[in-house]
């Protein structure tokens, strides 16, 4: 295990105050982007060389037990859930579980002194989120670019749909979902039978217009109400990346290719969709979860907890194509009647089963 400190936090009753004396003291200063004022809950100091910050934050209850300072320590070689794993083995004690659905937050721990520390996301998981949905668009189109003229109407794991309808899937998705976020209504449901002329450059079009979408200020920490339910747009992306990945898989098995997907982001998704979907909400939307090697590759594993057989020689069951607003529903309470009406399928016009 390898940590390094990012930041001191301070519980405290004014964490103005405290944080001017600190800064007198240590020769920090304030964030450029976080000004204090008397009255903020917060208050954030950092180093000449942005390596270390003091945090102040404003607690209602005065010092007992609880002690008023603790690190914020960040994995140097590992991944935070990884890091907190080892951590409770060798004997720090949960405090408090403050992760997000999106992958954020952090974990608290205490030592076996009681003092307590946070573990937070590394480096690499607090790389930029539209910067991981670009990989993720990149690497299926890199899969769909290299698809051979005889390989479109071939079966995909995905088995109510061809490669070509895999296909309109992901590039419908994209639209909808920079609609979506744009407060745009959704594009106009395609006549039945309606395919793409050129799907390689629809692709790569849907994927810009959708990137730069999220990259606008603001889009990620907004929340969105509409037929999709109630969700920050950093959850909206982290459904559309696991949908991204998981059909990625479906077209490289479809076609023979591998399935060159990043791994970090397959990890990080089956995550996410692990908080999103029960047992009770699979029957008509997902097959059940499938057995596979916990040291096979995530995109495997992820395809597997979304109900496709992984290497298992068995014949392929029906598998419902992932219907991301359909996962929205159950978290964010949207209704079953106006998801249908943002579906994929809607959308492209295919067939109801």
């Amino acid at each position: 295990m390898a940590v390094r400190i990012k930041s001191i936090a301070f519980d405290c009753a004014d964490p103005c105050r405290l944080a001017q004396f600190w800064l007198q003291l240590t020769g920090f200063s304030e964030d450029p982007g976080n000004g204090t004022a008397p009255d903020d809950p917060e208050a954030l100091l950092l180093s000449p060389d942005g390596s270390l910050a003091l945090l102040f934050i404003a607690v209602p209850e005065p010092k007992h037990v609880k002690n008023r300072v603790h690190l914020g320590l960040v994995p140097l070689t590992s991944r935070r859930d990884e890091e907190v794993g080892q951590l409770l083995r060798v004997g720090a004690r949960m405090a408090g579980d403050q992760r997000r659905p999106d992958g954020g937050g952090r974990v608290v721990l205490c030592d076996p002194g009681g003092n307590e520390f946070c573990i937070e996301r590394s480096d690499a998981e607090r790389a930029p989120l539209v910067g991981q949905l670009g990989r993720a668009l990149d690497a299926v189109a890199g899969l769909i670019g290299n698809i051979g003229a005889g390989q479109w109407s071939a079966p995909t794991p995905c088995t109510d749909w061809t490669v070509r309808q895999v296909v309109d899937h992901l590039i419908g998705m994209n639209r909808v979902f920079a609609a979506l976020l744009a407060d745009e209504p959704p594009p106009p449901r395609p006549p039945a039978g309606h395919v793409e002329d050129d799907p390689v450059g629809a692709y790569r079009d849907s994927a810009a217009a959708l990137r730069a979408t999220f990259g606008q200020p603001g889009v990620l920490e907004r929340t969105y109400h509409g037929p999709l339910g109630t969700a920050t747009g950093a959850e909206r992306l982290q459904i559309r990346l696991y949908d991204l990945l998981t059909h990625g898989w479906d077209l490289a098995q479809a076609t023979g290719q591998p399935a060159d997907l990043p791994d970090d982001l397959a990890e990080q998704s089956l995550a996410f969709a692990r908080t999103q979907l029960t047992e009770q909400a699979r029957p008509g939307r997902f097959g059940p979860a499938q057995i596979v090697a916990e040291d096979a590759p995530a995109i495997e594993r992820l395809a597997a907890f979304l109900g496709r057989p992984v290497n298992t020689g068995a014949e392929p069951m029906r598998i419902l194509w992932i219907y991301s607003a359909v996962v929205v529903t159950r978290t964010f309470a949207g209704s079953d009647e106006e998801v249908e009406h943002l579906s994929a399928r809607d959308q492209m016009g295919l067939p109801e089963r």
